[in-house]
């Protein structure tokens, strides 16, 4: 996201020749966070490879070996390189970092939140707001935001106003490398792993300090995690 921003300022042309017009991506999030992902996959036509996966006993595992067989993805490129549209890469990285992201401040997805915001949480909008700006033009949100205008609820337009600088330092410490990995690999349907296998992930990559009872603590991680909401 980082790289993307620095091309952004250097070379916004080229930019905004890739994103075309129409590139607002925050129409995925009125859906539940799976059906983000199904969504994005249909319009990069990755869909079949992940049906394939699907259908493996071992559907984890599977999906792990589709991950990082560089050649399947290379083919999948290859394959639909002129039918994708590059926009539609940024869109799935923006909405998987932010989806990610509010999932490990807020323990709800981007998704969830929105579901709130329609019950008529004004906590949730804010949440919202503060991990993606571009979700005010989210119905939901525009439709709040017209109520606020309309009723000139100052309180409302304070708590915008704070929620648009994005989320608080404090905020953003709490996150570690760890349990941002633990959430993108289970909502990826990552949910069971041997011993070796976390081992190999969270240790092996430098997520988690080598240690004998390395496998029992990463379990222990994994199951505060299952209690995060990413509907």
């Amino acid at each position: 996201m980082k790289k993307l921003g620095e091309v952004m300022l250097s070379k916004p042309e080229k930019v905004k020749e890739i994103l075309g017009e129409y590139y607002s991506w925050a129409f995925i999030y009125e859906l539940p966070f799976v059906e983000q992902l199904a969504y994005l996959s249909v319009l990069l036509g990755f869909q079949e490879s992940l049906v394939e996966a699907s259908k493996a006993k071992d559907i984890t595992q599977a999906t792990i070996d589709l991950a990082a067989d560089g050649g399947v993805l290379d083919r999948w490129y290859e394959a639909n390189e002129e039918k994708i549209e590059k926009k539609h890469l940024i869109w799935l990285s923006f909405v998987m970092q932010r989806n990610i992201l509010s999932i490990m401040l807020f323990h709800r997805s981007l998704g969830a939140l929105v579901h709130e915001v329609r019950t008529g949480s004004d906590d949730a909008f804010f949440k919202a707001v503060s991990i993606d700006r571009t979700i005010l033009l989210c119905p939901t949100f525009s439709d709040r935001l017209s109520y606020a205008e309309l009723t000139n609820d100052k309180t409302f337009f304070l708590h915008l106003r704070k929620a648009l600088k994005g989320p608080s330092k404090k905020n953003m410490e709490a996150i570690g490398d760890l349990r941002y990995a633990i959430v993108l690999l289970r909502d990826m349907g990552f949910n069971k792993f041997t011993d070796d296998e976390l081992i190999g992930l969270f240790v092996g990559n430098g997520l988690y300090p080598k240690s004998y009872n390395a496998a029992k603590n990463l379990r222990k991680h994994i199951h505060t995690a299952r209690k995060f909401s990413t509907t």
